[in-house]
Formats: structure tokens, sequence, C-alpha cells
């Protein structure tokens, strides 16, 4: 991020004051395009397509930090949402493999990056994050292709 997006102090994002990921939070933005809402969370296309297809699905409901601060039914629907994710970016860009993360070593609210994989891609075999953020690739399409997938990953959604 840059400094213009500095976050605030861990303790506070912790707390969910200043988080960015808590609600509301914008459609569109430098990181994100959003795909659609589900029940308990939303799906966005990432900027960076290094991998085609990444998303994040965040939660919505509240400011948590992990699973185990879900009740049953708010637990059930993200599980839901995640599956449905997955499977319309996989109907979207048929990857080789579909890995899941959740982190948040960074923004600390639930939140998952689906990254679809290819045998062709630039990290095959490890994991897509490096030490060094220079290290990192990254692919931006243009803006008609990035708004033409999360379309077509909104549509298999709907199926």
């Amino acid at each position: 991020m840059s400094d213009s997006n500095a976050l605030p102090p861990w303790e506070d994002l912790i707390a969910g004051k200043g988080c960015p990921f808590c609600p509301p939070r914008p459609d569109d933005n430098e990181f994100w395009l959003k795909v659609a809402s589900l029940s308990a969370a939303t799906l966005y296309i990432d900027r960076n397509q290094a991998y085609r297809g990444y998303c994040l699905l965040v939660f919505d409901k509240r400011h948590v930090t992990g699973l185990e601060q879900l009740d049953e039914d708010e637990h059930r629907a993200l599980t839901t949402d995640l599956r449905r994710a997955a499977l319309a970016i996989s109907k979207a860009v048929s990857p080789d493999m579909m890995n899941y993360a959740s982190l948040g070593n960074v923004i600390p609210h639930l939140h998952f990056h689906l990254i679809p994989r290819y045998e062709n891609d630039p990290r095959w075999g490890g994991p897509i994050w490096t030490t060094k953020l220079e290290d990192m690739q990254c692919v931006t399409p243009e803006e008609s292709d990035l708004r033409a997938l999360a379309q077509e990953i909104a549509g298999n959604l709907q199926e």
C-alpha cells in the first residue's frame, strides 16, 4: 500500500477501528472490483491478475478476525459462500488447482484469498507470496477485460 493508504495501528485494526474491510467498503478501488454480494460475504476480483481469476471473499456481517469468532449460522453461510465463489471462479477460468488462504497478517478482518493456480503460473509448485513485495509479479489487465471476467464470475454464481 502506498503512504496515502497507510493502515491504522495494529491494535486499532484488530479492534475493527479503521478496518478497510469493514462495511461499508467501496465496490471499486485501486485494489479490487466487486463481483457480487453473497449471503455472508462479498466477492471481489483483485486488480492484480498474475493468477487469472484471483479473488477475495470478505466477511460482511461484522468485524471478526477468524473463523473461531463466528457462530454456527455465520460459519455455515460463509463456507457456503466460499464454495459458491470457488465454483464460479473455476468455471470461468478452469485452473489446474485452486488455493485458499485466510491469513489476516496485514488486514485482520476475516477474508479468503481464492487463488486459481496454473501449471504455467509464475510460482507453480510453491506459495504465491514471496518475502519481498518487489518480487511479486503484477499483471493488471485492461479495465474492460477485468470487468468482463468479473461479470462472467458473477453470472456463474447465479447458476
